[in-house]
């Protein structure tokens, strides 16, 4: 086989691959990064986004309270870093389209931590995949 052939052979190769879909760890990977940057940006749209229909944390809340509590944040803070300690993701082998991440984070403002303390939160999210987006569908925190 001839240089030129191997050589478009393998440039053809490599474009095809850059062509395939990402894997659903890579989309929900990309999903959890999107979160933090938008959190980050301070930017509720973005978050919204990313938020289920049907989303709801520890039960009585949802997108509306979601929605009204980053305002209020976003408000009190002009900067805001993510800091996460730790993180855990897993698709679910069984379910379709189902994922959990288990992180501790603590959020980190301009001048101080927010709250006003070092505490940590333990929280897990709980994935459903979209259409082909992995969107937040319940969280919960200790």
């Amino acid at each position: 086989m001839s240089p030129v052939r191997f050589f478009a052979l393998g440039l053809l190769a490599l474009i095809l691959l850059g062509c395939s879909r990402p894997s659903p760890d890579e989309q929900l990977n990309r999903s959890l990064t999107e979160l933090q940057e938008a959190i980050e940006a301070r930017s509720s749209e973005r978050v919204l986004k990313l938020l289920h229909p049907e989303f709801n944390a520890h039960q009585p809340y949802d997108r509306d309270w979601a929605r009204r509590t980053m305002a209020l944040l976003f408000l009190q803070h002009q900067r805001i870093q993510v800091l996460v300690l730790n993180q855990t993701t897993q698709i679910d082998p069984i379910y379709s389209g189902q994922a959990r991440t288990e992180a501790q984070v603590t959020l980190g403002g301009a001048e101080r931590f927010i709250p006003d303390s070092t505490r940590y939160y333990r929280i897990t999210l709980d994935w459903l995949e979209d259409d082909g987006d992995w969107r937040v569908h319940r969280l919960s925190w200790e």
